[in-house]
């Protein structure tokens, strides 16, 4: 089990930018630190949760349907890997008569074992989570008996945990833009994301490096970042545009 981890240094853009903002004669280092944290805003928006697959479009980078997709895919996959017996004098049987080791009845293995606390949840839950971070759907015989209440404990902690991907880019975002617009349900993970960005000179130019790793990146394929950074030179472009003609009218000039 590994978290992807994701690390953007790419000099091609990086010199693009760079030339964007000689060519219009704007402060290189704020006009890259700015772009920076544009193009992690742009990539959050691709790392799950998400209810439908990112258009591009705007500004957020979730909405309440994004995190309620990730609050919904949480309890799925705890449904698939815990089970809670109907009544309660079942479970206290497994747990009196299995307190250690898998629960059987007669010679057939019934379930994996007993975990009668949140943090004996945890461990199960983290130890059956795939690259992506999703579980997979397992036998009867194979999940973890619990107690409805601690089901419920453990899910509505879990769900708080929603965003932690999104957070680890939003990290890096906020590094180059403090002022960076970032949903509460982000904004709560950012203190257990990992998730880095800073201002850098190499040759005598300015880079913004960015680097992540959490369950969800792997959805920003290759092909994505190359949409993604198409869509941020377009607007790179139209900001400079703004600027140059900005300038003319404070110089007195006409502009169309």
């Amino acid at each position: 089990m590994a978290k992807k981890a994701f690390t953007l240094d790419d000099a091609i853009f990086q010199k693009k930018i760079r030339d964007l903002a000689k060519r219009v004669g704007v402060d290189e280092k704020e006009f890259v630190r700015e772009q920076g944290a544009l193009l992690l805003r742009d990539i959050a928006k691709y790392v799950p949760p998400y209810k439908s697959f990112p258009t591009g479009r705007g500004t957020s980078i979730g909405s309440a349907k994004d995190k309620k997709q990730g609050e919904l895919a949480i309890e799925y996959d705890l449904r698939k890997i815990f089970f809670m017996p109907d009544k309660a004098q079942v479970y206290k049987w497994a747990k009196d008569t299995y307190p250690t080791g898998q629960i059987y009845r007669g010679r057939e293995i019934i379930g994996a074992g007993v975990a009668d606390t949140l943090e004996k949840m945890r461990r199960f839950h983290r130890s059956q989570q795939r690259r992506t971070g999703r579980t997979r759907a397992l036998k009867g015989s194979e999940q973890m008996w619990v107690t409805p209440a601690n089901f419920n404990k453990y899910l509505r902690a879990e769900k708080l945990r929603v965003g932690i991907a999104k957070a680890s880019v939003a990290k890096g975002m906020i590094r180059l833009n403090p002022a960076a617009k970032i949903p509460a349900w982000v904004r709560r993970n950012l203190s257990n994301a990992s998730g880095n960005a800073k201002m850098t000179k190499l040759g005598g130019s300015w880079n913004a490096i960015f680097s992540a790793s959490a369950f969800g990146l792997q959805h920003v394929q290759q092909k994505t970042m190359s949409i993604i950074k198409r869509a941020r030179l377009k607007a790179m472009e139209k900001r400079l545009l703004f600027i140059m003609k900005d300038n003319a009218k404070k110089a007195g000039l006409k502009v169309r």
